[in-house]
């Protein structure tokens, strides 16, 4: 029992150990990650980087902070307009405020999107009330084996409700459970397009009330898609409902009333690894997609038509030394907690390569020459040598803070 109970304070000694010891390594000797933002100038048809206070083309020209600004002048409209340097028109466009602000939106996809608490409930404003200002409802729906409208207040269910959003998406050829809810839960947006969401079978539907009764529309897709993330937008310009995120079958947009997919081109996009962005202005999006040492950069004209492509890529976390060395040092680490999840939760890497094996030996013998020291038999810890052989570090300190005191001598 008495050895039970140390083996349990030895395996916390290694997983606090494997914890706190990588995380003050990061903090002390981790580098500033490389962090490019690009976008796309239709002034010179080119890509503008900015990295930190540098601002080049893909050619290689570098630009003061006046130029860059009229490199992009949708995006700093504002300033050019003050300052008295905005263009009256570009590439022959009469360019107005208004405009540039109805086409002006700006994305950006993370992979803990995909891994985050989701709500358990939803409100379902109405989309045409006749009000200037959109009203929170006063109940919420969620999506079991059918949807079902709870009074917030009583905490009963509107059994009329239900039935009648229920069988409206049914005769749509909804199969319930409900896999996926996206929507806007908020009266801050300019109108109400109710929910996105995908069924058991992974269809795609909208859902939504209109003067108290359920709008429902069933999206055609050109092939069976494994979405597995949407997130509804509210762009000035109406152009698209969502944006949809699949497996390993790309992006798309929900184009507004005509509810076609539009698929993006960023081949190979894996929602899990990787980020996107997407700004647009009048005459372009620029589309910028990435993983933690690399990005490539698409530069699309309103008929969704690639214009211009740039890419690069540079050194990763263990091409660097600070990498090489954590690597060589530590055979694996924990984290609580990781940029690609929002969920506190213990999240174990083993680190690449196989430098480490020759540290874990080094901590096998410092071991075994305490051990000598204390007068203690080798084959009475042997246990605690296999210990510190698989965890190198981290088991070493971990069996010499709660060492074995029932040993032979």
């Amino acid at each position: 029992m008495i050895k039970f109970s140390r083996y349990t304070l030895v395996f916390i000694g290694i997983i606090v150990a494997s914890i706190s010891i990588p995380s003050l390594y990061w903090t002390i000797f981790e580098k500033v990650p490389k962090s490019v933002q690009v976008y796309y100038s239709c002034t010179i048809d080119d890509f503008v980087l900015v990295d930190g206070q540098n601002r080049v083309d893909t050619k290689g020209n570098s630009y003061t902070n006046d130029e860059y600004e009229r490199l992009l002048p949708f995006l700093f409209f504002r300033q050019l307009i003050a300052d008295g340097e905005m263009p009256d028109s570009i590439k022959g466009v009469l360019v107005e405020p208004s405009a540039i602000g109805r086409a002006s939106s700006f994305f950006r996809y993370i992979p803990r999107k995909i891994h985050a608490p989701q709500p358990a409930l939803y409100p379902m404003l109405e989309s045409q009330s006749g009000k200037v200002n959109l009203t929170m409802p006063d109940d919420y729906f969620r999506i079991n084996k059918r949807i079902e409208f709870i009074d917030s207040k009583t905490n009963k269910i509107n059994e009329e409700k239900s039935s009648l959003f229920t069988a409206a998406m049914a005769d749509k050829g909804f199969v319930f459970p409900a896999a996926i809810i996206a929507g806007i839960p908020s009266n801050r947006k300019s109108c109400d397009e109710g929910y996105f969401i995908t069924d058991d079978q992974g269809s795609l539907f909208q859902v939504k009330m209109v003067k108290g009764q359920p709008f429902v529309v069933k999206v055609d897709m050109p092939e069976k898609l494994d979405i597995v993330y949407i997130e509804a937008v509210d762009v000035r310009s109406k152009e698209f409902y969502c944006y949809v995120f699949t497996r390993n079958q790309g992006v798309y947009l929900l184009m507004e009333d005509v509810y076609e997919l539009q698929r993006l081109p960023v081949d190979g996009f894996d929602p899990e690894t990787m980020t996107f962005r997407m700004n647009s202005d009048l005459f372009n999006k620029c589309i910028t997609v990435g993983g933690d040492n690399w990005y490539k950069a698409i530069a699309i004209d309103d008929m969704y038509d690639v214009v211009a492509t740039t890419e690069d890529k540079w050194e990763g976390l263990y091409e660097r030394t600070d990498g090489k060395v954590f690597a060589a040092l530590f055979p694996f680490e924990i984290r609580t907690n990781i940029d690609d999840s929002a969920f506190v939760n213990f999240y174990f890497k083993l680190s690449p390569g196989f430098w480490w094996v020759i540290v874990n030996v080094i901590s096998v013998f410092a071991f075994i020459f305490v051990l000598r020291k204390r007068g203690w038999e080798i084959k009475s810890n042997i246990i605690d040598v296999i210990v510190v052989a698989l965890t190198g570090i981290f088991g070493l300190i971990a069996v010499l803070f709660f060492p074995n005191k029932f040993a032979k001598r």
